[in-house]
Order: structure tokens, then C-alpha cells, then sequence
């Protein structure tokens, strides 16, 4: 079992993560900057361009959260070491719950997030308003395996 502190800095050191659905019996992937974990079991991200999982829902609530760790320092350390010292990326297959309106903590902790950016004409366009987040819950965290470089206990 990988422990949550690595997942979580998994998702500090991802740029996107990928929300995997199926409509109509068609796999659908979009992807998503803002996936927050609240703790082991449960977690949220803002849903601004992703109607997917809305139009899933109807028949199947589940779906899947790839997140990769994009960070170069991570994967030169790492291909230099032979090895994965966290995990290089996990899948959280989840159970969506429903839309819901934004609280002000969760806008601001996303706000933060992309502030690096607030300068630029896309920070404006994409992630001014962000108002919606829908809430999942984990049932079950899937390491991607890397071959050699993740034959490592990540429990620790």
C-alpha cells in the first residue's frame, strides 16, 4: 500500500492530472489541473471544463484520476538512482458524488495554485471563475508500474 504523504506529493508535484470516464460504452479522457485529496478516502476537483463526468454519471458513477508526477528534477533524480524513491504516478479509482458550488477556502487554495500564471491573457480566460467542484471518494489507488524502477516498497 503506497502511504497517502507520498500520494499527496504526487499531486503537488503534477502540473494536470487525467479524468477517465465511459459514455455510451466509449472511453472518454479529459484532463484536470486541481485535483485536491482531503485525505485517504476522499478528495474534490474544480470542474470547469470537464462535462464528462456529468454525462458519464448517468451510467456509471466511476471513473478514474491518473496522476503523474511531471516534475523533471523528480524524473532525472530518479532515472540517475535507477529507481522511484515516490511513485511516479498512481490511479485513484473513484465514485463521482454530485456538482456543487465552490466553497471561497477551496477557489482560494486553487487560486494559489496557479497564481505563478496570474500575469498571463490565458490565466484570465481559463481559470478566473472558479466556481464548481465535484467531490469524489477513493476506492482503491493503483501504482503505475514502471518496470524495475518501481519495484520499491512505497508504504513507508
Amino acid at each position: 500500500m503506497i502511504a497517502f504523504r507520498h500520494i499527496k506529493k504526487l499531486l503537488r508535484n503534477s502540473l494536470y492530472c487525467s479524468v477517465a470516464t465511459v459514455q455510451n460504452d466509449v472511453p472518454h479522457c479529459s484532463p484536470i489541473g486541481s485535483v485536491y485529496l482531503l485525505n485517504e478516502h476522499h478528495g474534490y476537483y474544480l470542474e470547469m471544463f470537464t462535462q464528462s463526468v456529468r454525462r458519464a454519471q448517468a451510467n456509471n458513477s466511476k471513473g478514474c484520476i491518473l496522476v503523474v508526477n511531471t516534475s523533471l528534477i523528480f524524473w532525472l533524480k530518479s532515472l540517475f538512482r535507477g529507481n522511484f524513491v515516490t511513485p511516479p504516478a498512481v490511479r485513484l479509482v473513484v465514485q463521482f458524488g454530485e456538482k456543487r458550488a465552490s466553497t471561497e477556502e477551496e477557489q482560494d487554495k486553487f487560486r494559489s495554485r496557479v497564481s505563478l500564471f496570474k500575469r498571463l491573457k490565458g490565466h484570465k480566460i481559463m481559470w478566473s471563475k472558479p466556481s464548481h467542484v465535484r467531490e469524489f471518494s477513493v476506492e482503491k489507488i493503483i501504482p503505475v508500474s514502471l518496470g524495475k524502477m518501481t519495484a520499491v516498497d512505497y508504504s513507508h
